[in-house]
């Protein structure tokens, strides 16, 4: 699996601690992701991952990607046999500017990107990223 992460460019430095891409055999079929003080995205390039957010909460396919705000408590993340993303690890207040609700909504309950921005946006963000280089692009944030 290959992982580049890099740290953006003035001025979104002070919102994002670093950008990342993802793609290949994930070497695990499950990550638990711990509870963060900061949210992440992710742009789902490939085939759907499957996030359980919660022992009490059913495992959801997030096919275009997902938004989750200060997790609390610990996610069991399901990776498929080959993974491809793009992602985004906000500082705390960082992903604020970029949502169209308040974070808060959106603590502990990851949501579908077309939930947050809409299916053209999404569509349109998608097709950027399928047609840019991960590793060599990402260096340009």
């Amino acid at each position: 699996m290959e992982y580049v992460s890099r740290v953006p460019r003035p001025p979104l430095d002070g919102l994002i601690d670093d950008l990342y891409y993802l793609e290949g055999a994930p070497p695990y079929a499950r990550l638990t992701l711990p509870a963060s003080p900061a949210a992440f995205l992710i742009v789902n390039l490939g085939a759907p991952f499957l996030i359980r957010a919660g022992t009490d909460i059913e495992t959801a396919e997030y096919a275009d990607g997902c938004v989750v705000t200060t997790p609390s408590r610990a996610f069991e993340f399901g990776y498929p046999p080959e993974t491809r993303s793009v992602g985004v690890h906000f500082k705390p207040w960082g992903p604020a500017p970029f949502l169209p609700m308040p974070a808060a909504e959106l603590c502990d309950r990851p949501v579908t990107l077309e939930q947050v921005w809409g299916r053209p946006a999404i569509a349109e963000l998608r097709d950027r990223l399928n047609t840019a280089d991960g590793r060599t692009d990402l260096t340009r944030c």
